[in-house]
């Protein structure tokens, strides 16, 4: 079994608060206030994989291919300056603006080699796709968040503008957190806080709170509008992209993703900015009692991840082919329940569910595509996809506890997670029955990465432990995350053979906060992945971490 590791550091230096040109007092209530931060996050690979030979029998000529990333061993992973200011301005009581600065300065990474730029002319210079990453991802100077909260009664509010919705809270991986896309080019996801990741939009948001009822009803609309937005800032981001943070190259050839055919071009066919694209969501937030809280959320937009392919047509220099990828529309239907055990020992429960009524998925490229007329290409190649019922659940319990030998002044916090998805319809095919559509598809969960089958049934596991030492100065965490793979087999374990998974892949951290003043902040982290199939899971990541 494979494993890498990566050493991650996070220094955090944040301005103090002023308000009209003097330090805040806090037990006054400012008209304006300003506060922000200086951060820098730099890290390094520390893996020793190594390309491996390819096995493709398609693959002409035969050429090598890593076993994840591969060669990474002493490479920035990242090397991140960030300077973000926020302000807020309450010319009335009923009357207030926020607006949230980010400038973002990052260093062009060698291990971007391994980026797939969608554009022609990149696929012989990878010094040319490290620029293109560079140019296009890792630089940001961007009025972040801007809106008008406007409150004309005490139970009824208005937010609007460019802003961040967060309806989800289920750890490290999102579930009713669908209204806002994300861009993880420059570091892993999970590992990283949401609200950083997270790419605003501009949009209208209402509450209104219903003291009666014990509950609020907020609602939610994206209208799209053009000149506003830049497309691509609407959809997640495609991990594809870079190379540092995205997926290795895929298995066939150099640029193949989704046939055995060169890729001239990739189209994405972003969501057009037109009020008929706008999205809609409306959530009610409810409570029962003192202990016991709920969720239903309802949502209706465009599948932000992963891009479907559509269709193909020859590029116009008959070098390859041009594939054009869209983002089809998804409804959404949430809820979540919460409650506090107080006893034996303040335990917290969260069930949190995401149902996706119609979820598209690609499917296997040994699928034969069908020819269709095309007015300006001649002939098009259309890709089968099927649009599917996926359920998803994550069960999340979060327990204090007195553990004297290891900490005798403060507890020990222990989270654990659980996340079920089930796509009922499924068929669970080996790999030499997906060219077979009469016996059903072979879905995938990453377009191209044909060893990446959506199964019926999939896991995953995560659990962290933390706690606090001299009054907050040192704060250790450990993150574990397990995925058990769907493929079970007789193992030899402890001198007998026992039913085991195989293909298992996860992650695991360790970190260390410490916060040396009011100011300061320096988050030190080892991270390593694991998984036995490089193109698999979070085999995908297993050079990484």
């Amino acid at each position: 079994m494979k494993r890498s590791w990566i050493i991650g550091v996070l220094a955090l230096a944040a301005v103090p608060t002023w308000a009209n040109g003097k330090p805040v007092d806090p037990w006054e209530e400012p008209v304006f206030e300003a506060h922000g931060f200086i951060q820098n996050q730099t890290g390094i690979f520390i893996s020793p994989d190594k390309n491996a030979t390819a096995t493709c029998t398609r693959c002409e000529p035969k050429e090598d291919f890593p076993s994840g990333h591969g060669n990474k061993l002493g490479r920035l992973s990242m090397l991140r300056n960030t300077f973000q200011i926020e302000t807020d301005w309450r010319p009335l009581p009923q009357l207030s603006l926020h607006a949230t600065f980010r400038g973002v300065l990052s260093a062009p990474l060698s291990v971007d080699r391994d980026a797939q730029v969608p554009e022609p002319g990149y696929l012989q210079d990878p010094d040319k796709r490290v620029r293109w990453v560079h140019e296009n991802f890792y630089n940001e100077a961007d009025l972040r968040e801007f809106y008008f909260d406007i409150k004309p009664l005490d139970i009824l509010s208005f937010r609007i503008g460019r802003q961040l919705v967060s309806w989800g809270e289920s750890g490290n991986y999102r579930l009713l957190d669908v209204i806002n896309p994300t861009n993880a080019s420059w570091h892993f996801g999970p590992l990283e806080n949401w609200e950083d990741n997270r790419v605003p939009l501009w949009m209208l948001r209402a509450l209104l709170e219903i003291p009666a009822m014990q509950g609020g009803l907020e609602v939610v609309w994206v209208p799209m509008v053009p000149f506003i937005e830049r497309p691509e800032d609407t959809v997640t981001f495609p991990l594809t992209f870079v190379g540092a943070w995205g997926l290795p190259p895929p298995p066939m050839q150099g640029d193949v993703s989704v046939m055995p055919r060169k890729i001239h071009k990739k189209h994405f066919k972003y969501p057009e900015q037109h009020p008929k694209n706008s999205r809609v969501g409306v959530r009610w937030k409810g409570e029962i009692g003192n202990h016991f809280g709920y969720t239903l959320a309802y949502y209706y937009g465009h599948q932000l991840s992963p891009p479907i392919p559509e269709y193909y047509v020859t590029s116009t220099d008959f070098t390859g082919v041009d594939v054009y990828v869209g983002y089809p529309r998804q409804h959404q239907i949430g809820f979540a329940i919460e409650t506090d055990v107080p006893f034996p020992a303040s335990t917290f429960i969260r069930i949190e569910g995401l149902i996706e009524p119609d979820r598209s998925y690609p499917v296997s490229s040994l699928t034969p595509q069908r020819l269709e007329p095309d007015p300006d290409f001649g002939n098009r190649f259309v890709f089968a996809s099927k649009k599917e019922l996926t359920i998803n659940y994550a069960i999340t319990i979060q327990q204090p506890a007195i553990v004297r030998f290891l900490n005798p002044d403060e507890p020990l916090i222990i989270a654990l997670q659980f996340q079920h998805t089930i796509v009922p319809g499924v068929k669970n095919l080996t790999e030499s029955q997906c060219g077979n559509p009469s016996l059903g598809f072979c879905l995938l969960d990453v377009p191209g990465y044909d060893s990446t089958r959506t199964r019926k049934y999939s896991y995953r596991l995560s659990a962290s432990i933390f706690t606090t030492y001299l009054n907050g100065l040192l704060t250790p965490r450990i993150v574990v995350t397990w995925l058990p793979s769907n493929d079970w087999e007789w193992r030899s374990w402890a001198r007998s053979r026992v039913w085991l998974p195989v293909s298992n892949s996860g992650f695991v951290s360790a970190q260390l906060a410490i916060s040396p003043g009011d100011h300061w902040r320096i988050d030190l982290a080892v991270t390593g992945f694991w998984g036995n199939k490089p193109y698999h899971a979070l085999g995908l990541f297993a050079d990484r971490g």
